[in-house]
């Protein structure tokens, strides 16, 4: 076998979605229009790129006690988890086994049992079928149970797979054999954003607030933007005071990068904490996760560089630069000292996504007393709310009758063209050579 020169290259090869013509596209240039406008196009992903994938749903401190609950929305879909009286977090369908009403209506909540609104079905927290109205049917409860849904949790993440199929009851969402490459694949991406992740101490976060966003662009511009930084000393003008993002490569900032680079390997070193690195390169095909380092005089990502709430999970003091982690079709953070910021990327069709904003905080801290929302949010929110007027100015752009895929910048973009290896793969596409 030979040697896979890149890791989209490991993953399993995905045929081309029946009856889909997709359109043509040349390595080393941006996609063409009708990946961006076409429906079918659009329904091809749903099918290839989203339903297989791991997809990030929310935070397990959104449910901590048994019966708490939320729902999360992905194309046609709707998924409900819910914190079960055993402890364990589950996700099902939020489709009723009668005649298919949604069961949840509303984005959060707490019950002892879901009842459909429409006839009355009602469901454990198991998702198994306590009391229907149509008795007469002629079938088991057992054979009426919500249908599950594969889910992981790490770090206090929730992750859910539409295609991964499940084992007996479906309690535990563990995927059955015959999904081997799911697995392996999954595993590889736990163990590297399980070990990031510990310190940050999500598990034991609360989220201090939430903002969501209907952005009129196609998810994939939204992507796109967040995989390079060429456009930040322009418009990020808060998130440029913090990052070196956009210095990596620029020779008389070399010395000052290596510098800073050396003395926070060795402080983080003596706190456990991985080895800095500037790179925002994916670790794997669709994941990775990386510790940056700060400029001086800045420990949070904040308007001032301060720290404004307490040390979250494990850090010993402000001194541990921000974690990043992203998984590919749906997930990406930002984590300080004191504040993690996760964003979650749903698509709506093919010129709009939902995407949502969490800022979260040591589960013991209290807003007014530890921690000002006014000094917590405007960071992300102002460097987020940038980011979509961009994405959805381009939006419109490629909609033109004038335009035409430009090069993507071996230097500045390769992470950009990364991500359109890896959404193509996915969606069984060949590329042209050029």
């Amino acid at each position: 076998m030979g040697k896979i020169s890149s890791p989209v290259a490991a993953l399993r090869a995905v045929p081309a979605r029946a009856g889909l013509a997709l359109p043509p596209h040349d390595k080393g240039f941006g996609l063409g229009q009708g990946f961006y406008a076409d429906p079918q196009v659009f329904a091809g992903e749903m099918e290839r790129v989203f339903a297989p994938a791991w997809m990030f749903a929310g935070h397990a401190c959104e449910i901590l006690k048994a019966g708490d609950w939320f729902t999360h929305e992905i194309g046609a879909e709707s998924i409900v988890a819910v914190r079960g009286a055993d402890r364990k977090i589950r996700a099902f369908h939020n489709v009723c086994r009668h005649r298919g009403s949604r069961i949840c209506l509303g984005a959060s909540g707490q019950t002892q049992a879901f009842v459909c609104p429409y006839h009355a079905w009602a469901y454990d927290l198991n998702g198994r079928l306590l009391r229907d109205t149509t008795s007469d049917h002629g079938m088991a409860p057992g054979e009426l149970s919500l249908r599950p849904v594969a889910l992981r949790e790490v770090g206090g993440l929730i992750f859910i797979n539409l295609s991964a199929a499940v084992e007996g009851k479906g309690v535990d969402g563990r995927i059955k054999s015959g999904h081997d490459e799911e697995e392996k694949e999954w595993q590889a991406a736990e163990a590297v954003l399980g070990r990031a992740l510990r310190p940050q101490g999500l598990a034991q976060a609360k989220i201090a607030a939430r903002a969501d966003y209907t952005v009129n662009a196609n998810w994939k511009l939204v992507w796109e933007n967040n995989r390079e930084c060429m456009h930040c000393p322009t418009v990020h003008k808060e998130y440029i005071q913090a990052n070196y993002d956009i210095y990596v490569g620029d020779k008389s900032r070399e010395a000052e990068i290596a510098a800073r680079t050396r003395e926070c390997a060795r402080e983080w070193a003596k706190k456990g904490l991985e080895a800095p690195s500037l790179k925002s390169d994916m670790t794997g095909a669709w994941y990775r996760a990386n510790r940056t380092p700060l400029r001086p005089g800045w420990v949070s990502e904040t308007l001032d560089g301060k720290q404004t709430a307490p040390l979250m999970g494990q850090y010993p003091d402000a001194e541990v630069g921000t974690l990043r982690a992203t998984m590919f079709p749906g997930f990406w953070m930002h984590g300080s000292c004191d504040h993690a910021v996760t964003t979650r990327v749903s698509p709506l069709g093919p010129a709009q996504t939902r995407v949502s904003v969490y800022w979260l905080v040591d589960g013991k801290a209290e807003e007014g007393r530890d921690y000002d929302l006014k000094a917590l949010m405007p960071y992300w929110q102002r460097t987020s709310e940038q980011d979509w007027a961009l994405v959805e100015n381009v939006q419109k752009g490629v909609l033109s009758s004038a335009y035409r895929p430009g090069p993507l910048s071996k230097s500045k973009e390769y992470n950009v063209a990364q991500f359109i290896d890896w959404y193509l793969h996915r969606m069984g596409a060949e590329e042209k050579k050029s």
